[in-house]
């Protein structure tokens, strides 16, 4: 799975209304990431801007859809965002969590990886300082 924005979950539009000036976040369906990725951005008018839910990039206001698609589907982000794989079901304040959750495990996991090489360098040179010092004894008598 590619890590591009149209299969991150983050994927949202923005509504700004213009008398309150109060934003309203919405999530991209599945259809409409369909139709981004054929480069077609009909499903944004005017009023709707696209954006990193979690605040990686903002296209903010924006006339030209090339930029706009671009922006969504060319550019990979992997390793400089949080991308979360699209559930359609789910909202954004669980996909936040379950996506700190999978990092945090990623990061033990190389950690613990780091952990078995050290422990298996430090059997390997007490075996090695093992056979140097029977060796050893083998030679004083």
């Amino acid at each position: 799975m590619k890590h591009v924005c149209t299969n991150c979950h983050f994927l949202a539009k923005d509504y700004r209304e213009q008398n309150t000036g109060r934003v309203l976040s919405f999530s991209i369906s599945k259809k409409e990431r369909d139709m981004a990725i054929q480069g077609n951005v009909d499903f944004l008018n005017e009023e709707y801007c696209l954006k990193c839910h979690k605040g990686v990039w903002d296209e903010g206001i924006s006339n030209d859809s090339k930029n706009r698609i671009h922006s969504v589907t060319a550019i990979k982000r992997k390793d400089k965002c949080f991308f979360y794989l699209y559930d359609p079901c789910m909202m954004f304040s669980a996909a936040e969590k379950l996506q700190k959750r999978e990092q945090e495990n990623r990061q033990i996991k190389i950690s613990n990886i780091y952990t078995r090489v050290g422990l298996w360098v430090a059997a390997f040179a007490l075996f090695v300082n093992a056979i140097i010092g029977i060796i050893r004894l083998g030679n004083c008598s």
